[in-house]
């Protein structure tokens, strides 16, 4: 009866680490295959954002195009507001920049917009409506987001991307009224000073007699 007992002892124990190691390596391969899924979607976006940019007629440079390419979710905004910033005055080509690259990556409106923007802060208004033309669902967070960036321009801000998204016109005027207003405030903050007493050094019991 022993021997019997460690025959099916013995094999039980191995089907259960075996089992527990098989559960352990499809968590783990499950996990690089969603980080793999994660990284291939954002080098998608980033493509998609340098396709949608060329395909607007936009001329970009050979380093230009690159750095889209490759940027990752939290450089693509900086990457096409150095484009914006490359085209100076052209209010139409900078329009053109912006809505392609909000309508390949909406869920980068709000920082493409900030960074495009801060990029060009006279072209604010005509950014925000851009954006919003490419992204209307996002309108409120794009007007809150150019007005935080260029705060003097909030007004225009606020009624251009009302002109392309008219349901949402009081909490566009909302938010960018508030995104102006608190980051006016933040700039215009006093910076706080601590004076420290300093001990005096004079001499309290007065003038000192000369031995002579």
């Amino acid at each position: 009866m022993q021997w019997n007992t460690c025959k099916y002892t013995i094999p039980l124990m191995y089907f259960d680490l075996h089992t527990s190691e098989d559960i352990i390596m499809r968590k783990t391969l499950t996990a690089f295959s969603l980080a793999a899924a994660l990284a291939s979607g954002q080098a998608m976006a980033d493509e998609a954002t340098l396709q949608a940019i060329q395909a607007a007629g936009v001329q970009l440079s050979a380093e230009q195009a690159a750095t889209i390419a490759a940027a990752g979710e939290a450089e693509l905004a900086q990457a096409v507001a150095a484009v914006v910033a490359s085209l100076g005055e052209n209010a139409a080509a900078i329009q053109q920049v912006v809505a392609a690259a909000v309508a390949a990556a909406p869920a980068q409106a709000a920082n493409i917009t900030a960074a495009a923007v801060a990029a060009a802060p006279a072209q604010a208004a005509n950014i925000a409506s851009a954006a919003a033309s490419a992204a209307p669902a996002e309108a409120a967070n794009i007007a809150a987001a150019a007005a935080a960036a260029a705060p003097a321009e909030a007004a225009s801000i606020a009624a251009s991307v009302s002109a392309v998204a008219p349901e949402q016109a009081a909490a566009v005027e909302s938010a960018a009224t508030q995104a102006a207003t608190e980051s006016t405030a933040q700039t215009t903050a006093p910076t706080q000073t601590t004076t420290v007493n300093q001990p005096s050094t004079s001499n309290s019991g007065g003038s000192v007699a000369s031995d002579n």
